[in-house]
């Protein structure tokens, strides 16, 4: 038994005194999906935020390097993201960056003749978005 659950344990007897089981419940797909992209996504944004650093500061390119890594990074979302998904979360990490003029939201299609405009400044904005576009290929 854990320690956390067994302070749980005491706390609710000293409360009530009655027998307790107490159960920890893992985390759902969905959830973790959501907690592991995010992950993914933070950490290519300081993948890129280190090379432009390096490249500026120290005159060294690194791109030649990390591009195999790249490579086998975005296969791995092609089996994973279909292609409205792949250009949402490519244009978030390569082409919008924030600033003054972006006010960090971009307009999807919301049906046929419907846009509306979402936040998307951060991973967990992305997250919201693309998980909206969930057919693959």
């Amino acid at each position: 038994m854990t320690p956390p659950i067994k302070k749980i344990r005491e706390v609710l007897f000293n409360l009530h005194p009655l027998s307790y089981r107490i159960r920890t419940k893992g985390i759902d797909k969905k959830t973790m999906d959501k907690m592991l992209f995010i992950e993914i996504i933070e950490c290519l944004k300081r993948i890129e935020e280190r090379r432009d650093f390096m490249q500026e500061e120290i005159g060294m390119d690194m791109t030649a390097y990390e591009d195999q890594f790249f490579n086998v990074i975005e296969n791995l979302m092609k089996m994973t993201f279909n292609k409205q998904q792949l250009t949402l979360i490519q244009a978030y990490l390569y082409q919008l960056l924030p600033d003054k003029e972006w006010d960090g939201t971009i307009t999807v299609e919301a049906g046929a003749k419907n846009h509306k405009t979402v936040n998307f400044k951060t991973p967990t904005d992305v997250w919201n978005v693309i998980s909206k576009f969930n057919d693959k290929h």
